[in-house]
């Protein structure tokens, strides 16, 4: 393997990206990454998943090191079981938020303290991730306590989402992050809680530059992750709006784009 550009990290979204739509990781994907990290390159898992639903895929890749979750409000790790870092909204914030959806079509998803929490009416809401009905938990958001929601999420018709989107910048300005990481799922987390930031965050850690890292991404709320990153890479997939900031561009997720970008870049061809 060349490497003949230096990186010492790569990190990579998951839905869009990583995973087919069919929601896998395939056999070279899966090599070529082990393939990098047995060649000391770091691999990183960066999500607007929560940790649980996230947690599979990076074992499935068997990286051990830190993942950015819920769109970069929590940097895990997953060697030593336990967070790195950590914000969530304020306690107001989440309380107007809980206010808006007790009158919305669309539904409330919550995460808090690694839980996510729903009401029983939108338990198979998310329909991206059908496991969360089972893995999260049915409430009365008015009896929860405290609220400090890691990041709450909203999925539902576009025009509503988007009414909702418009009441919270209204109110709240640049207190908060807020994003599509899907059509018709909108996102809400404090403000400056990126993928970008908290990938910044990370490197920093481990003396890694930006430089130094390769990203991968294919949505709204990896902008900030493909522009920080030296090498920002787009899916084939991706909207026009999020390749236009990358630095280049990689095939489709259902077409190995990640696995084929990643053995361009660093020299080195698998057999099939």
């Amino acid at each position: 393997m060349e490497n003949r550009y230096g990186i010492k990290a790569i990190a990579i979204d998951l839905d869009g990206t990583l995973l087919t739509t069919e929601k896998i990781i395939t056999d070279r994907t899966i090599q070529t990454l082990r393939h990098v990290m047995d060649n000391g390159i770091h691999v990183s898992i960066a999500t607007g998943r929560s940790l649980t639903t996230a947690s599979r895929f990076i074992e499935q890749v068997g990286t051990k090191f830190p993942a950015v979750c819920y769109n970069g409000s929590c940097i895990y790790d997953p060697s030593n079981n336990k967070d790195l870092w950590h914000i969530a909204l304020d306690s107001s914030i989440c309380k107007r938020i809980v206010d808006i959806s007790l009158t919305s079509p669309a539904h409330l998803h919550a995460f808090q303290e690694h839980e996510l929490y729903f009401t029983e009416n939108g338990r198979n809401a998310d329909y991206l991730e059908p496991l969360s009905g089972k893995t999260g938990k049915a409430i009365d958001f008015s009896k929860l306590s405290p609220l400090r929601f890691t990041k709450a999420m909203f999925i539902g018709e576009r025009t509503e989402t988007d009414r909702i989107q418009s009441l919270l910048k209204n109110e709240f300005g640049s207190t908060l992050h807020l994003v599509y990481s899907h059509a018709d799922y909108f996102e809400i987390m404090t403000g400056g809680a990126t993928k970008g930031s908290a990938l910044e965050r990370l490197m920093d850690m481990y003396g890694i530059h930006s430089d130094q890292v390769m990203a991968f991404g294919d949505a709204d709320n990896d902008k900030e992750m493909l522009t920080w990153a030296k090498f920002g890479i787009a899916m084939g997939n991706a909207h026009e709006t999020i390749k236009s900031v990358a630095s280049d561009t990689a095939t489709h997720n259902d077409d190995d784009g990640v696995a084929k970008k990643i053995q361009e870049i660093m020299g080195f061809q698998l057999p099939d």
